[in-house]
């Protein structure tokens, strides 16, 4: 791997990481207050309607902002055609919804859906304004100016939020700061990027881009309506209050998470698509990469798997307990999701998006099946099903992997099996120590959290972690 390709790499990450982190230590803050302002069926209801709006974005963008990425070369005319396109299929998407608001509000019977909906799906079109700037933004890995738009429009649409539920606006402050987010990242987008739209568009440019573009639309489809699957269902099925605890229970492993493994896997794409014709180089960068993330992922989840009840508590008070259960569980489903997505990642950089597709539909569909039949019994069998589905979902997704670039299931459970081992026994050790410890619960969590964190880096380092090497030699690097 080239020195210069490493840099970006590691500027990338550090770069996607602060802004996610600051991101996400915003929304958590925020969150904290809105959780003693608002009431679980607040929360309930504005994850009911974010499935909608995640469907909806994903057709705006039709996969042709992974096309712009991963071709080698593109012109203004390719930028423009997808720029012009995206908006018209955002006003179409718009009013379909507005449309279909009142049978949504029907279906749940909440009457109060359809003014929510219309409200908050106006977001789709803003989105549309900026898909082709932030396509570019990715393609020249400039993740610099992603932070600076990232903080501003989580600052402004946090202050929004807080400033409506503290005036007694109820679900509204949720609906209004999330669509204040979007416009602020669409004006962000549009000054730190120079790229303009021209007056040209070509149907044959739409086509090609297309091509690739239409099977990582049909995969992200899938990937939406599974990832929101609970909220329909537990929506519908139960009551508004359980999907609350749900929601509130897989927020922090998930934002956790996602802000780690997103922000690897967002640089990583770009980078793999520039070497693509290089396999070596390729299969070596996706190990490192593999051995990396499962280090830092799997620790996170073990940690927040064990210390479940006490964070709840401190972060979201007594009233919000029931969560824990959902929170234990999807710690479990989320530590696999960015290993999923970089066995996905190898697709789609290599221009396989058949395999992606391929991969996507045979893993989401086999785990709607499961998490159908869990449902039929309880909520908590519905998650646990979903997180036993993410698991078979791993091999699932990792079938092509050998004949793309000769990396093999064995290869790819030596990678990531250490750091699974290693978290589990030494965040296990720290919850039993603690255990025995008569502290208040904040203390006993700030001791349990030093000691897993000591622990794991001490095993780490006598067994000789490859991933734990990988990792201090980027930063030496610097």
């Amino acid at each position: 791997m080239s020195e210069s390709l490493k840099r970006n790499i590691f500027s990338g990450i550090a770069w996607q990481y602060f802004q996610r982190i600051g991101d996400q230590m915003i929304h958590f803050i925020v969150s904290l207050v809105l959780a003693r302002l608002l009431m679980p069926e607040d929360f309930g209801t504005v994850a009911l309607l974010g499935v909608f709006i995640a469907i909806s974005n994903i057709f705006v963008d039709s996969g042709f902002g992974n096309a712009l990425i991963q071709r080698k070369e593109i012109d203004d005319i390719d930028t423009s055609s997808v720029f012009y396109l995206n908006i018209v299929i955002s006003i179409i998407i718009y009013s379909i919804v507005f449309l279909c608001a009142p049978f949504v509000s029907i279906f749940y019977g909440m009457p109060q859906l359809t003014a929510l909906l219309r409200v908050l799906s106006i977001q789709v079109v803003i989105m549309s304004f900026g898909c082709v700037q932030q396509s570019m933004l990715v393609r020249q890995m400039k993740f610099k100016f992603k932070f600076y738009i990232g903080m501003i429009s989580v600052i402004v649409s946090s202050t929004i939020g807080i400033g409506m539920a503290y005036s007694g606006m109820g679900v509204w402050s949720i609906v209004l700061s999330q669509t204040a987010a979007q416009l602020c990242t669409c004006v962000g987008l549009w000054y730190f990027v120079a790229w303009r739209p021209k007056w040209a568009f070509s149907w044959e440019r739409i086509k090609s881009l297309f091509s690739y573009g239409s099977r990582i639309l049909g995969g992200s489809i899938v990937n939406v309506i599974y990832n929101n699957i609970y909220n329909l269902v537990i929506g519908k099925r139960y009551s508004s209050s359980d999907l609350g605890f749900y929601n509130r229970g897989q927020l922090l492993p998930t934002t956790v998470i996602d802000t780690a493994s997103t922000s690897f896997n967002s640089v990583l794409f770009p980078a793999l698509s520039s070497i693509q014709d290089d396999k070596v180089r390729y299969k070596s960068l996706i190990r490192k990469s593999a051995k990396m993330i499962s280090f830092v992922v799997f620790f996170l989840a073990a940690l927040m798997l064990v210390f479940s009840p006490q964070i709840i508590r401190l972060l979201l008070g007594e009233k919000w307990l029931s969560s824990v259960p959902y929170m234990r569980i999807v710690c479990c489903t989320v530590c696999m999701n960015p290993l999923i997505v970089i066995n996905q990642t190898i697709s789609t950089s290599l221009g396989k998006s058949d395999f992606y597709i391929k991969t996507t539909i045979a893993s989401k569909f086999f785990a709607i099946g499961l998490i159908a039949i869990g449902a039929l019994y309880s909520v908590y069998m519905m998650v646990i099903a979903g997180a036993v589905a993410n698991l078979l979902a791993l091999f699932i997704t990792a079938s092509y992997n050998n004949v793309l670039v000769g990396y093999t299931y064995k290869e790819m459970l030596q990678d990531y099996v250490p750091s699974l081992l290693l978290s589990a026994l030494a965040c296990g050790l720290s919850i039993f120590i603690v255990s025995f410890i008569p502290v208040y619960y904040i203390i006993g969590l700030i001791i349990g959290g030093l000691l897993s964190v000591f622990l794991y880096l001490i095993m780490a380092y006598v067994t000789k972690q490859e991933s734990l090497t990988y990792i201090q030699q980027m930063f030496k690097k610097q």
